[in-house]
């Protein structure tokens, strides 16, 4: 048999294999084909490798598949991807960062006392945010949390948080300013 005839859909533009029994496109893989282009630039852009773009794509378009039942409005398709693929290169770009600061690599090579020191410092470090963030208000806490924790954007934390975007700016501007403040103090 054929993979046509096996229902296998080979998409090279998105770099995906879609199993699919019927030989009609459904509204998401319509979808894909439609926006996979417009997503892979983004993607591409985001992470700023094709190859690291195409490891967040394809775990996007496994988030989108396994969730696809939660679109309601197949023109509101687009849209969703887009946000799906941003939040897994967001989460890839976590990830890239999280890497450079594990050196594991760099452990099996290197004198272990120059890793110990860095170790003490990024303890120190981790425990002079944590102060910083306990002077916050719980509200301050929450924005600063969703911003650069989770990588949310002013309008979801807005949305998430029931505030106007610029109330969550202002709580941002003022817990940065707390946070530098602690900081920079001995």
């Amino acid at each position: 048999m054929s993979p046509k005839e096996l229902g296998v859909r080979v998409y090279p533009t998105m770099n995906v294999l879609v199993l699919s029994p019927s030989p009609t496109l459904d509204p998401f893989e319509e979808a894909l084909r439609t926006h996979a282009p417009g997503l892979r630039l983004l993607a591409g852009r985001m992470m700023g490798s094709s190859h690291e773009a195409d490891d967040v794509l394809q775990e996007a378009w496994l988030r989108a598949w396994r969730s696809q039942e939660k679109v309601r409005e197949p023109k509101a398709m687009g849209g969703w991807l887009r946000q799906i693929v941003v939040r897994e290169c967001l989460r890839g770009l976590r990830w890239r960062q999280l890497r450079r600061w594990l050196p594991w690599e760099e452990a099996d090579r290197a004198d272990p006392a120059p890793l110990a020191d860095q170790a003490l410092a990024d303890v120190q470090r981790q425990n002079s945010i944590k102060r910083a963030m306990d002077q916050l208000s719980p509200k301050q806490r929450l924005v600063v949390g969703l911003r650069f924790e989770e990588g949310w954007t002013i309008p979801e934390i807005a949305a998430a948080a029931e505030m106007s975007p610029e109330t969550v700016k202002t709580h941002l501007s003022r817990a940065i300013l707390a946070m530098q403040a602690v900081l920079e103090s001995p």
